[in-house]
């Protein structure tokens, strides 16, 4: 497998797409699998900070099955499969929790870096 990086002005989907393209097929699986594990132990176990864990695996998780689905989706297009409507449907719903599990990480970090004002 080459090492194709991504150019230094690359936005982070850029990055995070390139990453994903260039990860071999077995870490994008542990990804996806240790991702989702750690999120569901979070939600059952609940220790401090819980959802902030919980928010972090669902990322490795969406990162995984958005790379899973991206990479099926051109090899089936090289091979001119016709029907791919569900991997687009999964790479899209990987991508909108991903994405949502990053921002609900973020409001938390925020919080928790900034912790409770008395106004």
């Amino acid at each position: 497998m080459s090492d194709i990086s991504s150019p230094p002005d690359a936005n982070l989907v850029e990055f995070l797409s390139s990453r994903a393209r260039n990860t071999s097929d077995g870490r994008l699986a542990l990804d996806a699998g240790l991702g989702f594990v750690v999120a569901i132990i979070a939600l059952i176990w609940r220790p401090g900070g819980w959802h902030l864990i919980a928010c972090i695996g669902v990322c490795f998780a969406a990162f995984g099955a958005w790379g899973i689905a991206d990479r099926e989706l051109r090899e089936r297009a090289a091979n001119a499969a016709p029907d791919v409507r569900l991997l687009r449907v999964g790479r899209a719903m990987a991508a909108v929790v991903g994405a949502l599990a990053a921002a609900l990480l973020l409001i938390g970090l925020l919080g928790l870096a900034l912790g409770t004002w008395i106004s």
